[in-house]
């Protein structure tokens, strides 16, 4: 139903509002007039196929409208591209800090990472905003795309003009996010990797005349990643579930600003649908991440 919203409950509440017709309409498009075991049935049944409802606030099928309005790809390109980023950034800074375990290239990347951590998404959002965008003028403010090319297919380049582009729409929110997340993969990665290298086999191997490479990648990391494996499919289970205040703060036209603005408009259709596949992916990342563990670690074994 086109243009509904949260006033549907108002109305159901007090069918005094409405005419008799229109509300035996509601409540029969809404299934309301159905004992409890159906509805609990076809809710089940609905979330299994992935048919969510319609949203409030458009009208328009949930599932069809998170597909072909591009949310769920612009989604995936930010917070993909700044997930394996962190991943990447905070490993190696990990196992370097490790390494050289006290040193001032120790210090700065410990002091670094808990900085970055500690400030708020949206805080670095304005100043990164404010200084690349206003000030000097580099790169756009927010957005997902020129306005221009939501004006037709005849506004929009081809692929290949398109990625430059894209990749300057994506490059602040995409830095916000890697910034405020590598830290975590940093400090787990030293804690584990400095436990690794106590044991008495990295000293076996360094014994052997081992390259300091291989000791550090083949051996002790190797070891030491299973934490690493828990906490990067977690990163990646959260993909779905967009970045909210990131997406805000760029009007990055994603699953994450679609959350906030469902919040704001009481579409709880949307937000029922959403932290679904939230919850999904994530149950979907733990097993994942149980599956990789047998394959990284042979002693465990799976019955």
């Amino acid at each position: 139903m086109p243009g509904l919203n949260s006033s549907l409950y108002a109305v159901l509440a007090n069918p005094k509002r409405v005419g008799d017709q229109q509300y035996k309409a509601l409540v029969h498009q809404f299934g309301l007039d159905q004992p409890y075991w159906v509805r609990f049935v076809d809710y089940v049944q609905n979330m299994l196929t992935f048919h969510f409802g319609f949203s409030y606030t458009t009208g328009n099928d949930i599932t069809t409208e998170m597909i072909q309005s591009g949310r769920l790809y612009n989604t995936l390109l930010l917070i993909g591209v700044s997930t394996i980023l962190s991943i990447i950034t905070g490993i190696l800074l990990g196992i370097v800090a490790a390494h050289k375990r006290g040193s001032s290239l120790d210090s700065f990347s410990v002091t670094a990472s808990l900085a970055t951590s500690s400030l708020p998404t949206f805080w670095m959002g304005i100043i990164f905003i404010l200084v690349f965008a206003i000030n000097l003028g580099w790169l756009p403010p927010g957005g997902t795309v020129p306005a221009s090319w939501n004006q037709g297919p005849a506004f929009v380049p081809n692929l290949l003009a398109q990625i430059p582009v894209r990749l300057e729409y994506v490059f602040l929110p995409a830095l916000t996010l890697t910034l405020f997340t590598y830290g975590t993969f940093v400090l787990l990665t030293r804690a584990t990797m400095t436990e690794a290298l106590s044991e008495d086999y990295i000293t076996t191997a360094r014994a052997k005349g081992l390259p300091e490479r291989i000791v550090l990648m083949r051996h002790a990391f190797k070891n030491a990643s299973l934490p690493i494996i828990t906490a990067s499919a977690l990163a990646f289970g959260g993909i779905l579930g967009g970045a909210i205040i990131t997406e805000t703060i760029f009007n990055w036209w994603g699953m994450g600003l679609w959350l906030y603005d469902s919040v704001v408009n009481n579409d709880y259709p949307v937000m029922q649908a959403l932290f679904y596949i939230i919850a999904l992916s994530t149950i979907f990342a733990n097993l994942v991440s149980d599956i990789i563990y047998g394959i990284v670690d042979p002693r465990i074994k799976y019955e």
